[in-house]
């Protein structure tokens, strides 16, 4: 399993051939309050609240998570001003409409969770969180769910994802490969782009996906299509930071010859090791 998805995030990685197309092979954009709603399916992205995440629907295609938000009174402070506060939401389709819409219990009351994604088996959510213990400001945290479709405990995936800045949009590939954005680290500029190897309380480090997926913009999600051989990434590298979906060729030589690749002693380093490190300790339990 290990040496599969490393093949996976090595194609990935050496890339040699690039290109940008916006509006061809797009991701099915499907945002949580629009579907639930029964109105537009096709989702949007928005250049004033940044890019809004699709739903992210088990396999079976039964159960969806997503978020949305609300402005909500703080507990303290008889003055203070409403904030946005984000919540993650379950809704299961039944016969053929979305609907038994559940909020679910994440984080504290007050703190936000939001970018909920489900993992393929169904048995595990990741989510980003500002709560109490986190790193930094939104940190990536993960929570089992039961086989009556309640969660367990979230826990904080630690420093080997999280930051004191922000980790936000976190897709999950083939059960263990988990794809996230991050702007605390020394990257190419904005939001980059990152993957680590999840097991049950267990990853790597974290590695940079490389400059041609990454730009000095915001960097938000990668799709990736193994049949196509191509990627697709949602950027704000657009004219005037207008977000668009970048697509991304690897493993096709250019015609000059010349190869292209994103190379680097660290890579090869974190893709080899084992997974060993824990996640951080429980960061709460309703």
């Amino acid at each position: 399993m290990t040496r599969l998805l490393t093949h996976i995030l090595t194609l990935v990685i050496g890339l040699v051939c690039m290109t940008q197309v916006t509006a061809q092979n797009p991701m099915k954009f499907e945002n949580g309050r629009e579907v639930v709603q029964g109105s537009n399916t096709q989702g949007h992205l928005s250049t004033l609240d940044g890019y809004v995440p699709s739903m992210s629907i088990t396999q079976d295609g039964k159960t969806a998570y997503f978020s949305k938000s609300s402005e909500q009174k703080p507990l303290y402070g008889v003055f203070s001003k409403k904030e946005l506060v984000h919540e993650v939401y379950r809704a299961e389709k039944i016969n053929g409409e979305w609907g038994n819409v559940t909020k679910l219990k994440v984080c504290p009351k007050y703190a936000s969770a939001k970018h909920p994604t489900v993992s393929e088996d169904g048995t595990r959510l990741f989510f980003a969180s500002n709560m109490r213990g986190s790193f930094g400001k939104y940190d990536i945290y993960v929570a089992d769910i039961n086989a009556d479709g309640s969660l367990g405990v979230s826990k904080n995936l630690g420093p080997k994802v999280n930051t004191k800045e922000d980790e936000l949009y976190p897709t999950i590939y083939n059960r263990t490969l988990l794809f996230f954005a991050s702007e605390g680290r020394d990257g190419f500029g904005g939001l980059d782009l990152y993957a680590t190897q999840v097991t049950h309380n267990r990853l790597t480090p974290s590695v940079n996906l490389g400059s041609h997926i990454n730009s000095s913009r915001d960097d938000y999600v990668i799709q990736l299509d193994t049949e196509k051989r191509e990627s697709y990434v949602v950027s704000n590298r657009g004219l005037n930071h207008t977000i668009e979906q970048v697509t991304i060729s690897y493993g096709r030589q250019p015609m000059d010859g010349t190869v292209v690749a994103y190379s680097d002693e660290n890579l090869n380093t974190a893709l080899n090791a084992e997974i060993s490190h824990k996640y951080t300790s429980t960061s709460f339990e309703d």
